[in-house]
């Protein structure tokens, strides 16, 4: 989960370790990293135009403070901070389900916020807001395994094809139907280190919050997530649900 704000007043990079220094001791790794584009849901006549925005200031690299065992990390740069969990090979690298997550990144906002305060009297504000899930299906029998046993919306005739990718998307709207964002559903084939097939099937909630503040963001961020799981129980199947033993 993460969100896209305004650059704020007085940072640069050069700073980035004091931003560190607020989530070391839980993150007490560095990466660099490129930095990411910023990227927001438009609609109407712009939604289908590419506008390209010269660069005239420095580039800002992005980087990844990493827990100890490398299951967690926030992203920063200085447009943008996200907090993600990954399954690492390690016996703790346990989900520990949204609620931890959106509490700790909670509280990795009022931090940044806060720190940006002290450089110039100004608030976070946030223009755009993601929450992504990604869903790794594996199969018992790959002999036997066919897509649409697990995905609903795809039905391949025989053979099925080596690989695939599809994606389709849909608007939120707001409370008085304007549209707010949206949620974008994407399936593919996908391949283990050890040479597997797999699935995988990735939803992203993202968009503009109802306010510019911290508060706001944090309540699209669980709105999101709502609209995802609802998602995942609408595209995968029955017999999928009776597998995982999923509970309704």
């Amino acid at each position: 989960m993460g969100v896209q704000f305004d650059q704020p007043i007085g940072y640069q990079e050069i700073r980035a370790g004091e931003v560190w220094r607020l989530f070391s001791e839980a993150f007490p790794k560095v990466q660099e990293m490129p930095p990411l584009p910023p990227y927001f849901e438009t609609f109407g006549p712009q939604a289908s135009m590419i506008n390209l925005t010269p660069i005239t200031g420095a580039i800002h690299n992005r980087f990844w403070f990493v827990s100890s065992s490398g299951d967690e990390l926030i992203q920063f740069q200085n447009d943008r901070i996200l907090h993600n969990w990954r399954k690492v090979n390690s016996p703790n690298s346990e989900y520990p389900r949204f609620e931890s997550i959106i509490e700790k990144f909670a509280d990795e906002i009022i931090k940044l916020q806060s720190y940006f305060s002290s450089l110039h009297q100004q608030s976070l504000v946030v223009r755009q807001c993601e929450i992504t899930y990604v869903n790794h299906i594996r199969y018992p029998n790959l002999a036997d395994f066919s897509v649409s046993n697990w995905i609903n919306f795809l039905h391949f005739t025989a053979p099925e094809p080596d690989d695939f990718l599809v994606t389709f998307r849909r608007t939120i709207k707001s409370h008085d139907g304007k549209p707010k964002g949206r949620l974008t559903c994407e399936s593919a084939t996908a391949i283990e280190p050890d040479g597997r097939k797999f699935v995988s099937l990735t939803l992203t909630a993202r968009g503009i919050p109802d306010e510019p503040g911290a508060e706001s963001a944090l309540e699209f961020l669980k709105r999101g997530r709502d609209l995802i799981v609802n998602a995942f129980a609408d595209v995968t199947t029955d017999s999928a649900h009776q597998f995982w033993e999923r509970l309704e």
